[in-house]
């Protein structure tokens, strides 16, 4: 008996400890995405307080085999507000966006080489990567991008894949900045407009009938602000 009772508690510690081990595990896998997601966050971040227009990758995390893997893209715009707030921040935001994807256009006909494979994946390489066959899949992409309509067709699908990573609308500066995300795994996804982004927007004001002079004694409305309230937005899914 007394055998018997010793070998149930080893079997009874031993299956504590794999628990423990097993919750260890998951907590660490846990640990290490929060800790990329962070990393992301901050990346993106600095990418708005720059708000500079132009593509961004790191070759030591957005980069594998010699392909591009991921991509941000920024676009920037002077915020007006001479036709009023909402519409001058709205207007600002549309003119970053197409910013950003001109820019996107511009570097993916100039400084890297697109494929576009027989199963219509997308490969994105950088310019001068060697090995992997990349010379004859340099060839290759020479050749789609002198069919300027297969290529063209080719960038905008591409542009397609971009996913609006953050936005911020820069009070000191006066201007409003876009970051886009592009990975490879989503280049054929075509995104709907970001419902977390246009949320967050300010609804423009309803119509009202024309403005009647107040009545004797009333005070007179005052004119609406023209001050362009800071906001940023990050969103790292």
């Amino acid at each position: 008996m007394r055998m018997c009772s010793i070998l149930t508690t080893a079997l009874m510690m031993f299956a504590t400890a794999c628990t423990l081990k097993a919750a260890d595990e998951d907590k660490a896998k846990k640990d290490e995405a929060t800790a990329a997601k962070e990393a992301i966050r901050t990346y993106i971040n600095g990418l708005l307080e720059s708000g500079k227009s132009d593509v961004y990758f790191r070759e030591e995390k957005d980069m594998k085999d010699g392909q591009i893997v991921r991509l941000f893209v920024v676009g920037t715009s002077p915020i007006s507000t001479t036709l009023g707030l909402e519409e001058g921040i709205e207007i600002a935001q549309e003119r970053a966006e197409e910013a950003a994807k001109s820019a996107f256009i511009k570097f993916l006909g100039s400084k890297v080489t697109v494929k576009k494979t027989v199963n219509s994946q997308i490969i994105i390489m950088k310019e001068g990567e060697e090995g992997g066959g990349a010379d004859n899949l340099k060839e290759q992409a020479k050749k789609v991008e002198r069919r300027t309509k297969e290529f063209e067709e080719t960038a905008s699908n591409i542009v397609k894949g971009l996913k609006v990573a953050g936005s911020y609308q820069n009070a000191k500066d006066k201007k409003f900045v876009v970051v886009y995300r592009w990975e490879a795994k989503n280049v054929d996804a075509i995104n709907a407009v970001n419902e977390k982004l246009n949320a967050t927007k300010d609804k423009p004001p309803t119509k009202k009938d024309d403005a009647k002079e107040p009545a004797k004694g009333e005070a007179k409305k005052t004119e609406p602000s023209k001050v362009i309230p800071d906001k940023k937005i990050i969103i790292d899914d």
